[in-house]
Order: C-alpha cells, then sequence, then structure tokens
C-alpha cells in the first residue's frame, strides 16, 4: 500500500468513527429516554416489588442473548478482510454461512429453554420468594423468551455492519428501537401494569428496529442476504471455534455478573434488593454506551488497518481509545459518588432514597474496572486475539463469581461490587494490556 492510498483508507477509518460517535448520541438520547423517563414512569405504576419481579425476569431473559456463540468478531473480520482484499464471493460465503450456523444454535437454544420453563418451578429459578408469582412470571418468561431468540439472527446484522465500517447506520436504527421502547413504556404502561407488557415495550421494540437494519443491510448489498448454496462448512467450523472463544471471553462476563449476581442478589437478599441491583446494571450499561460509542466503531478500524498493513495508524487510535475509556470512567466515578444519593431519589423515586454512599463508592470502584477491562477486550478483539483473550478471561471469571457469592454472603452487596473490581483488576487488568501493545509494537 503506497502513501497515498494509506492517507486514503485512513481518513475513510476516521470519518467512520466520527460518523458512528455523532449517530452515538441519538442512540444514548433514546436510551436516557427510556431509562431517565420511562423506567421510572414503570417504576411509579407498578411499585417496587413488582418492578424487582421484572427486573429479575429481564436478567434472567438476558442470559439468553449473552449465550448465543459469539461469531460476530470472526465474522467482522471476515468482512473487514474481504474487503481489503476484494474478494465478493468470501463476502457472501460468511454472510450466507453465519446466518443458516446460528439459525440451527437459535432453534436449538430456544427448544432447551423451552423445556426448562416446562418442567422447572419458578422458586427453584428465582428463590423462595418468588412463590405464588408464577401466574406472573410465566407468560413474560415465554414472551421474552421468543424476543431474545430472534436476537441471535438480527445480532448478525450489527456485526455486518461493523465489518463494513458502518456503525453509524446501526447507531440510527438502534436510536430508533430505544424511542419506540420509551414511547411503549411510559404511554402503554397505565393501561397495562402487568410485568409482560414490560417485556414486550422494552425488548420487543429493540427486536423491531434489528429487523429494520436487517432489511437495510440486505437492500444495499444484495450478496449478504444469505442463501444456502452459498453454506460452506469449513467456514461454520471457523466461525463457531472463534465463537466459542468469544463467547467465553466476552459473555460470560455479562453472565456472572449482571444475571448470576443479580439471581444471587435475589436469593440472599430478595425482591427489594434485585429491584437495586437491576438499576445499577441498568446504569452501567447506559454509562458504557458512552465508552462503547468510541469503542465499537474503534476496534473494526483496528482490525482494517492490520489487515491493510498500516500498523501506525492502528497504534494511534488505540491510545486515543484507552485515553478517553479512563477519562471517562474516572468522571462517571466521581459523579456516582458525589450526587448518586440525591440523583437515585430523582430518578426512582423517594423507596431508592435511601442509597447509601458507600454503596455506590462501592459500585463506581466496580465500574472504573469494567471500563478498563472493557477497554482491553476491545483492542484484543481488534488485534485478532480473541483466543487468548478466551483463555485468560476464563481465569478470572471464575475467580470473579466465587469472590462475588462469598463477600455478598459475608458483607452484603457492597462487599460483593468491590470483590468484583477487584478480580478484573488482578487478573484481565495487567494481562490484556500487555498482549494488545505486544502485538501493535510488532
Amino acid at each position: 500500500m503506497d502513501t497515498a492510498e494509506r492517507q486514503e483508507q485512513g481518513t475513510r477509518r476516521n470519518r467512520s468513527i466520527r460518523l458512528a460517535v455523532v449517530t452515538s448520541f441519538l442512540s444514548k438520547a433514546g436510551t436516557g429516554l427510556l431509562q431517565l423517563l420511562a423506567i421510572p414512569i414503570a417504576v411509579r405504576v407498578m411499585g417496587r416489588e413488582e418492578f424487582g419481579i421484572y427486573t429479575s425476569i429481564s436478567l434472567a431473559l438476558s442470559t439468553v442473548a449473552l449465550l448465543e456463540v459469539g461469531i460476530g468478531p470472526a465474522l467482522a473480520h471476515g468482512i473487514s478482510k474481504a474487503g481489503a482484499e476484494g474478494d465478493g464471493r468470501r463476502r457472501r460465503v460468511l454472510a450466507s454461512t453465519s446466518f443458516l450456523l446460528m439459525l440451527g444454535l437459535a432453534l436449538a437454544t430456544a427448544m432447551g429453554l423451552a423445556a426448562v420453563l416446562l418442567s422447572v418451578p419458578i422458586p427453584t429459578l428465582f428463590g423462595d420468594d418468588f412463590a405464588g408469582r408464577e401466574q406472573v412470571m410465566r407468560p413474560a418468561l415465554w414472551i421474552g423468551l421468543a424476543t431474545f431468540t430472534a436476537l441471535f439472527l438480527l445480532n448478525l446484522t450489527d456485526r455486518m455492519r461493523e465489518g463494513l465500517l458502518e456503525v453509524a447506520i446501526t447507531n440510527v436504527w438502534g436510536a430508533a428501537g430505544n424511542v419506540l421502547a420509551a414511547i411503549a413504556v411510559a404511554g402503554g404502561i397505565w393501561f397495562f401494569p402487568e410485568i409482560w407488557y414490560l417485556v414486550v415495550a422494552i425488548h420487543g421494540s429493540v427486536v423491531i428496529a434489528k429487523v429494520g437494519n436487517t432489511v437495510a443491510l440486505w437492500r444495499k448489498y444484495p450478496d449478504l442476504i444469505p442463501r444456502p448454496r452459498s453454506f460452506d462448512a469449513a467456514t461454520a467450523r471457523h466461525l463457531f471455534g472463534d465463537g466459542l472463544a468469544f463467547a467465553s471471553a466476552m459473555l460470560l462476563t455479562g453472565v456472572v455478573e449482571y444475571n448470576f449476581c443479580g439471581w444471587l442478589v435475589g436469593r440472599i437478599e430478595g425482591p427489594g434488593q434485585v429491584a437495586l441491583y437491576g438499576p445499577l446494571t441498568a446504569l452501567t450499561v447506559m454509562q458504557l454506551g458512552f465508552v462503547m460509542m468510541v469503542s465499537t466503531p474503534t476496534w473494526p478500524a483496528v482490525a482494517d488497518a492490520l489487515a491493510r498493513g498500516d500498523r501506525d495508524w492502528a497504534r494511534t487510535a488505540s491510545k486515543k481509545l484507552y485515553l478517553y475509556g479512563c477519562c471517562f470512567a474516572l468522571a462517571a466515578a466521581t459523579g456516582m459518588i458525589v450526587v448518586g444519593p440525591w440523583g437515585f431519589r430523582i430518578w426512582l423515586g423517594e423507596e431508592f432514597g435511601g442509597v447509601e454512599r458507600g454503596l455506590l463508592a462501592a459500585y463506581a470502584c466496580y465500574f472504573v474496572a469494567h471500563v478498563w477491562r472493557h477497554l482491553n477486550h476491545m483492542l484484543m478483539i481488534g488485534t485478532g486475539q480473541v483466543t487468548r483473550l478466551a483463555r485468560i478471561q476464563l481465569i478470572e471469571t471464575p475467580v470473579l463469581a466465587t469472590a462475588a457469592a462469598v463477600a455478598l454472603w459475608q458483607g452484603g452487596m457492597d462487599a460483593m461490587l468491590l470483590a468484583m473490581a477487584a478480580s478484573i483488576l488482578l487478573v484481565t487488568g495487567w494481562m490484556l494490556p500487555i498482549r494488545v501493545w505486544k502485538l501493535l509494537r510488532e
């Protein structure tokens, strides 16, 4: 690649990142509308106890999406490399193979989880405090299972957009889904103050937006429409193998820290406390979104730069990502400690007015560690080190789960959050950045 072409490609990558960041604000505005306006309305209409039950269901259902085999990084890398090499046939094979592979996995997962819902009592799944709530919870669980199973397939579109450096388009569709969810919750919860309706309004809106994004992708790139004749077994094995590594590295962290720990809080401290843990996880997702609006378009751009041999651009982009993410995490943590107790009362009402500053300080420590790990995850993926990332993450995950369980049992939720932060920093917190910079310097 000559100097002029290198500069042209660098300009294209910078433009894709800037556009993705700008459109991310649209998505964040929709998320803010949902979390800061619609969700508090739902809390006030349904009450803390009922909203705690919804939170438990939502955490359990999100496990379905987290359990998907994460073929996304391999797919995005493949699409990016095929574009760099002008290989249209390879792009068609990747699109068709990934879709058909995920269709089979989605159906298998749906049948397995359906068997669990049919055979396992609700109190066994969620704890004794949820006994007598079966009539309320089961319809919401079945509706949620259907929507999250659909995400198995629809999330592929996001990964293809990443490989094409079109994250901005995904952001616009995501903003539309969040706005639709906010309208559905704020307008409909007064007429249907039921848990099943909240599941439909929030998660169903996400599905609708992703369907729109998928149709738009296929209209623009007809070669990405899945075709059975383009399925390739060798490609399927590669995607599946890389996906297992990605799932263990990225998705298990969500299962443990959001779902498993939320389940523990519900079993040990009851629906009232899990109603607090739910907003904390929502706050994590919402704040992390401001980091992801930069990290999501950056890692495919780093992969594209490495595929084209432009290592200098990849190093510069990585340094900028680290600087931005760390500054944001520290600022958010400071804000949580200073104004958190007052903010929770304004956000969720007087029932949440007793949130202690010590608990929020513990959460702030966890959030900083969580963001630091996220930055390292993104750059490990961007530099093509998913398998190595998985091996290191498999050390951290059981350590964190054990430490969180012991800390919660002995000291409560604040001790659990501090134990989670310490586990992250002691394992992946120093191992991953060493691997990232070793490859970028080569």
